[in-house]
């Protein structure tokens, strides 16, 4: 069977499909320290604890976009490997 669109155009085609839904997804991120921060800067607000709570959130979301990058990753690969699987299958 003959493939619809070529190599290079299945691989763009699936990494932005790939990084649309890894970001589409909100990442919901629980740490002990940042919870920590939040409610030291609610009862006290100084610029020390404004300083841990900044520190804490940039944290937060880096692990966050560490997290969405890893799951675009994997969703490429996932999608790929289908992709090559279902044309396999198709020509047998």
């Amino acid at each position: 069977m003959r493939r619809i669109v070529s190599l290079p155009m299945q691989l763009a085609i699936t990494a932005v499909l790939a990084t649309v839904l890894s970001f589409v997804v909100p990442v919901f991120v629980d740490r002990h320290e940042y919870a920590k921060a939040v409610v030291d800067h609610v009862k006290n607000p100084n610029p020390e604890n404004d300083a841990v709570l900044t520190v804490e959130r940039a944290k937060n979301q880096r692990f966050a976009l560490e997290t969405q990058v890893v799951a675009a990753g994997v969703l490429f690969v996932l999608m790929n490997a289908g992709c090559f699987l279902v044309g396999r299958c198709r020509t047998h």
